[in-house]
């Protein structure tokens, strides 16, 4: 191992190698999720003609009302005239983006520790860690990522550009300053980069120059955000996603306390991974009208989920204190993990409680954090009974390697299309209706109607009351009963009309109902 990382060109290279060897999966994958209102079905992008409404004018696609991301809309366009709706170009483009961040955080760390073991075990850890590895293998995630890459190359030249006296050169400085813009206008979490910048100053250089000047260095990202927010209200009306829970500031932030625990937990402990995690019993990572009412109210500060997260987090942030003067990297490493979540902790609402793709940026801090506990382990001359901690580090850094390797591999099969998708947030999620109801919609996309019935019946049964299920299940029966009438069986395709009639008649909709079944007649004239 000291013969890679002793060489820069060998480190980048095997983390390279590697990285690519863990997200080989993705090549197979087709669009996904959000990819079909960005990509797909976004005529915005698919015309040269409205390259000006990218920046005035703007309007998100349909079904993603307070999104203003004027430049993450550029970058689809781009991708959109190269590749058309060929997915493969699009996941080479995502995985040159991850390289480029996981290029940026190697050299982040080789800048900030001068130790080459430190920089290659951090850069190899934030290559191949699965957490937040559904803004890669996600199509429109990946343009998200490329805004956390100007973030990472931004706080790199912030860096580069400081002289001994704890000035800063004036090209190093405007580079940031560009790539800071660039974040921050492609992807809405890169708005933490002042608070950023400013933990920065604290930590590193608190004794270099007065407060004032400090704050004036910092002032112009502030400028840039406030920019962002400015535009994005005047082009929107608005800088919310929704509102809180219940209209409750209060029963969100409870949410928000156990979400973030559970981020520190999935960072160490990346198993179970899905686009909709259980926070707690009965609430989710998104879409309140599929959470437990009863379980959100009855949150309280008492509450032991809500007690024990504040314990876990309470005990992240005074271990960090602790380490303050004489290990500047540990509180540095922490407060840079959970500022960059700051954005998605509903202080402004967002209806997203949690996200893994939100640790994407934060996962810097962790992976530094790592990659130097790894590397004085490996270095270290001592042993623990007639074992050299050196063997056992190595032994450790091998075993997490190849885990992190083989689970992101493994989830990229996730994302091989809507149904794997949905079937695997099934698996993790089984009690959100909602999952069990957006796989039985992309069941009946693909034709698979009984699978599509099944999923939606157990969906039904968990939130009886939801008129939209019955409208997906009625869908399903109708497609079902043209193929049973298709291929002549007449029994069969009258007993599925009659489900799709009930359900539609369920939902309020018996006039509906009338239209098919007339609609039906006369196409297979089976009925009478």
């Amino acid at each position: 191992m000291k013969k890679i990382y002793d060489s820069r060109f060998k480190s980048l290279l095997v983390i390279g190698a590697l990285t690519i060897l863990a997200f080989s999966s993705i090549f197979p994958n087709k669009f996904v999720l959000d990819d079909f209102d960005y990509i797909v079905n976004w005529p915005l992008i698919q015309d040269w003609k409205n390259l000006p409404r990218f920046f005035i004018g703007f309007s998100p696609p349909e079904g993603q009302d307070g999104i203003y991301s004027p430049l993450k809309t550029l970058f689809h366009a781009l991708t959109y005239h190269l590749f058309g709706l060929r997915p493969l170009g699009y996941h080479v483009v995502s995985l040159f983006i991850h390289l480029a961040g996981t290029y940026f955080v190697y050299r982040i760390i080789l800048f900030l520790t001068k130790e080459n073991c430190a920089a290659f075990l951090g850069g190899l850890f934030f290559g191949l860690h699965p957490a937040p590895t559904e803004i890669i293998f996600n199509i429109t995630g990946s343009i998200d990522a490329l805004g956390v890459v100007f973030l990472f190359a931004a706080f790199y030249e912030y860096f580069k550009a400081r002289d001994p006296a704890g000035g800063l050169k004036t090209g190093g400085y405007i580079r940031c300053l560009l790539y800071a813009l660039l974040a921050i206008y492609t992807h809405e979490l890169c708005v933490a980069i002042p608070l950023l910048f400013l933990w920065v100053e604290v930590c590193f250089f608190r004794d270099k120059m007065a407060w004032s000047k400090r704050l004036m260095r910092v002032a112009p990202f502030f400028m840039i955000t406030g920019s962002y927010v400015l535009a994005k209200f005047l082009t929107l009306k608005s800088i919310t996603r929704g509102g809180y829970l219940y209209d409750s500031f209060y029963l969100t932030m409870l949410v928000i306390i156990k979400a973030w625990a559970q981020y520190v937990l999935i960072s160490f402990f990346p198993v179970v991974l899905t686009h909709n995690h259980v926070i707690s019993k009965g609430i989710y990572s998104f879409d309140a009208p599929d959470f437990d009412k009863a379980a959100v109210l009855s949150q309280s500060l008492l509450d032991p989920q809500v007690l024990l997260s504040l314990v876990f987090l309470g005990g992240i942030f005074t271990a960090a204190a602790r380490a303050w003067n004489k290990q500047p990297l540990v509180p540095f490493c922490v407060g840079w993990f959970f500022i960059s979540l700051l954005p998605g902790a509903n202080i402004i609402p967002s209806s997203v409680y949690f996200a893994e793709r939100y640790l994407y940026p934060g996962m810097m801090g962790f992976c530094l954090l790592c990659g130097v506990f790894f590397s004085r382990l490996l270095q270290s001359p001592k042993t623990l009974g007639f074992i050299r901690r050196s063997f056992l580090a190595g032994l450790i850094v091998f075993s997490l390697g190849t885990f992190y390797a083989v689970r992101t591999w493994w989830r990229g099969r996730d994302f091989r299309n809507n149904v794997t998708l949905f079937e695997s947030a099934v698996r993790a999620n089984p009690r959100s209706a909602l999952m069990r109801t957006d796989l039985g919609i992309v069941c009946t996309w693909q034709g698979e109607y009984e699978k599509a019935l099944a999923s939606l019946e157990k969906a039904a049964a968990i939130r009886p009351e939801d008129p939209a299920i019955y409208f997906a299940m009625a869908g399903a029966y109708y497609n079902l009963a043209g193929l049973y009438a298709f291929w002549g069986m007449d029994l069969q395709a009258r007993s599925s009309l009659s489900n799709a009639l009930l359900y539609f008649r369920k939902r309020g909709e018996a006039h509906k109902a009338q239209e098919f079944e007339k609609a039906f007649t006369e196409r297979f004239g089976i009925l009478k």
